[in-house]
């Protein structure tokens, strides 16, 4: 099989390079696409990361210059985010650059999207009292409906609290998930992106799945072949 041409919509941000260094270090993969929204984050790919980058801010671009950014890709992972930076941007990047670049996938013939959201974005009665994220889970539950109702082979990952250290390879069994809400749920980046790459190996286990992803005991392969 031709390694992949995966394309990756926020690959500026700690999962997002995390995603670009895994993927390009993998001979199942052809060299990862980074699609980033500052010269100088194309000039840090392209030159210090050696990987493909593309100028392409989906705040600000159309649909039609999304899919020619994309085009010819097997597969686009959207982990753009706001990154705390405001209500407004939460709208244009969680939730409207997301469906952007759905349809953009849909207009460039890219079946194979994988998006990451946020653990219990569906459950209201979990978020709605959350001081400071309640806006954010919003957008993300409407964002993975309408994924949910494109036309696209996806898979939605739902990461818990999002840690920064080493990741572990480890996951928890989704019978056992409460085991860890003591520990707010949480999952290292690195295991998330680890978990992306696995996704795109792994069609056949992940297509049309919303997985809810948290550090636990059991390897991620293990993992996937349970889904």
């Amino acid at each position: 099989m031709s390694p992949l041409k995966v394309a990756v919509v926020g690959a500026s941000g700690k999962v997002g390079c995390l995603l670009i260094n895994q993927l390009n270090s993998n001979s199942s993969f052809s060299t990862p696409l980074a699609i980033v929204r500052t010269q100088d984050q194309v000039d840090h790919f392209k030159n210090k990361v050696r990987v493909d980058a593309s100028l392409t801010d989906i705040e600000n671009a159309s649909v039609s210059e999304i899919a020619d950014a994309i085009n010819g890709y097997d597969a686009v992972v959207f982990s753009a985010g706001a990154g705390g930076k405001g209500i407004g941007r939460i709208f244009t990047v969680d939730l409207d650059g997301c469906i952007k670049v759905v349809e953009a996938c849909e207009k460039a013939g890219v079946k194979r999207f994988i998006v990451v959201s946020a653990l219990k974005a569906e459950e209201r009665d979990f978020w709605c009292n959350i001081k400071g994220l309640r806006e954010y889970y919003i957008a993300k539950r409407s964002a993975d409906r309408e994924v949910r109702d494109s036309k696209l082979d996806y898979t939605i990952l739902q990461p818990g609290s999002l840690e920064l250290n080493k990741g572990t390879g480890l996951l928890q069994p989704l019978n056992r998930l409460e085991e860890k809400a003591s520990v707010n749920y949480s999952i290292n980046r690195e295991d998330v992106a680890s978990f992306i790459v696995q996704s795109l190996l792994h069609p056949d286990a992940t297509v049309k799945k919303t997985i809810s992803l948290v550090n636990g005991d059991e390897p991620i392969e293990t993992f996937i072949q349970g889904l």
